[in-house]
């Protein structure tokens, strides 16, 4: 029934792709906190330290902001062209900083543009993917910001041994990389159907669908049924006057808001922002040296990949819940082990190695649990369960409000591992227990339905089901060839 063709896979490439700028850029901090060349050119301590992690997710939430807006007006393609155009500027400011001013303004621009790609694609990709893939679509997109992380930090391990300022200007130059492909290939993307069509652009939305679903295996039907079913439910959503108001005025919607923000908020209180911006700072206090901790950050990047591969094909399988309570299986355990070795070791005069490597091995555990399915998560269930009209702004919400959570703790960390060290940790462990008794009796699975048909799901009214459409469009085929059949015994001029 849903037939992918090969301009559907590059498409889907394409969009999964965009993730490699977040991945990439939130990379380099890590390595670079174990620059010397970069600490003192800066002359960096805590409190600058967490200034320039806190600056640029702030402007991510600026970013996320934006997206209420923009998308909707000028499409999701032209969103992306703009916020490569800005990834540029912070480029430039980063590799080029002359002083921490400099430098800090470059990280600004470049939250900002991280804030709309890393929000943007998952919103294009639900919009493209057919309903039985959208899960995997998201793991390869969970994917691409793990590999460019994982890149990132061997690479930043490699340029340890560049002398001089030169290592880690080259670490941010090398941002322009992936920046060239997205902006370069957004120009051979089609515009999302269904933005087209909340644009009553219905027959560049049809010409698309039939791009995206043609080839050797076309079926007509499912093209016209699918944008049927699209047309439908946003014109029913327009004759309710289901706007951006909507969200607050309509149960259903608060309800799907406060999911996603629940989700977002509950992700960023695990912890792994913080274990995964400041594992250096946690390797030195375990006594490890700079270059070896660099190998246990190029390591960390690599088990997130690893986790990736083997967990998130379930989410199409199992379906978002299972895999969700996966993920805690394993962070739930971690973070114990993390909070129990550290107050061990700190108990012990900080200097039981093994104690140290048990450290290591819970924020190893955490981060395989995390890696592994909850970013596949983030792409795929907040964009699914949304309708058109507000799918841009809440799922820029979610993401809003992650980034914002993630601007306090990495702002406070720093001070908060040199004051209460394994007890700041402790606060994430008791809200991943919150949170899965939260996940358990409120979020509701979503597997395998199209997009509008998940409107059901939430007590809404769904326009047309796929089925619906299929046989309207059937009826009506069948109709029309009745019509132009001759009748019996009459012979056509």
């Amino acid at each position: 029934m849903f037939n992918m063709n090969r301009y559907q896979l590059l498409c889907l490439a394409y969009v999964t792709f965009g993730s490699v700028l977040y991945g990439y850029d939130t990379g380099i901090t890590t390595s670079v906190l174990a620059y010397e060349s970069f600490l003192t050119y800066f002359k960096l301590n805590n409190d600058t330290i967490g200034a320039m992690n806190s600056t640029y997710y702030g402007a991510c939430v600026i970013g996320n902001v934006v997206l209420w807006y923009l998308p909707d007006k000028i499409g999701r393609i032209r969103s992306i062209q703009f916020a490569c155009v800005v990834n540029i500027v912070a480029i430039v400011l980063q590799a080029a900083a002359q002083n921490y001013a400099m430098f800090l303004v470059g990280r600004i621009f470049g939250g900002f543009c991280s804030g709309m790609i890393y929000t943007l694609c998952p919103i294009y990709a639900s919009e493209i993917s057919p309903p039985h893939i959208r899960g995997r679509v998201s793991m390869i997109y969970a994917m691409n910001v793990s590999v460019a992380f994982a890149i990132t930090e061997w690479m930043g391990l490699g340029f340890f041994y560049i002398h001089g300022n030169a290592n880690w200007r080259t670490l941010f130059a090398i941002q322009a990389v992936p920046t060239a492909v997205v902006a370069f290939g957004s120009f051979f993307m089609p515009s999302s159907p269904r933005w087209l069509i909340l644009k009553e652009r219905h027959d560049e939305a049809r010409a698309v669908l039939q791009r995206l679903h043609g080839g050797p295996n076309h079926d007509d039907t499912f093209v016209e049924s699918e944008f049927l079913q699209i047309q439908s439910q946003i014109k029913l959503d327009r004759e309710e006057s289901l706007g951006l108001l909507a969200i607050l005025r309509r149960p259903s919607y608060r309800k799907r808001l406060l999911l996603i923000l629940g989700f977002f908020l509950f992700q960023q209180l695990t912890g792994t922002a913080v274990l995964q911006v400041y594992q250096v700072i946690i390797y030195r206090i375990c006594g490890f040296s700079p270059s070896f901790s660099l190998v246990l950050v190029g390591i960390w990047g690599t088990v997130i990949c690893v986790a990736v591969a083997t967990m998130s094909p379930w989410i199409d399988r199992i379906g978002r819940r299972q895999t969700l309570f996966l993920a805690y299986a394993f962070m739930i355990p971690g973070s114990l082990l993390v909070v129990i070795m550290w107050a061990r070791f700190e108990a012990g005069g900080n200097k039981d190695l093994g104690l140290a490597k048990g450290i290591i091995f819970g924020m190893f555990f955490v981060i395989f649990g995390f890696g592994g399915t909850t970013n596949t998560f983030a792409a795929c269930y907040p964009a699914e369960i949304l309708p058109t009209s507000i799918r841009a702004v809440g799922v820029a919400a979610g993401y809003g409000i992650y980034m914002a959570f993630a601007v306090m703790l990495v702002q406070v960390t720093p001070l908060a591992i040199a004051s209460i060290s394994w007890k700041f940790f402790l606060i994430f462990v008791i809200c991943d227990f919150i949170y899965v008794i939260i996940f358990y009796f409120f979020y509701p699975e979503t597997k395998d339905k199209t997009l509008e048909e998940i409107e059901a799901i939430f007590g809404d009214k769904v326009a047309v089901t796929l089925e619906e459409a299929s046989e309207k469009i059937t009826h009506e085929q069948e109709h029309f060839e009745g019509e132009s059949k001759p009748e019996p015994g009459r012979v056509e001029a």
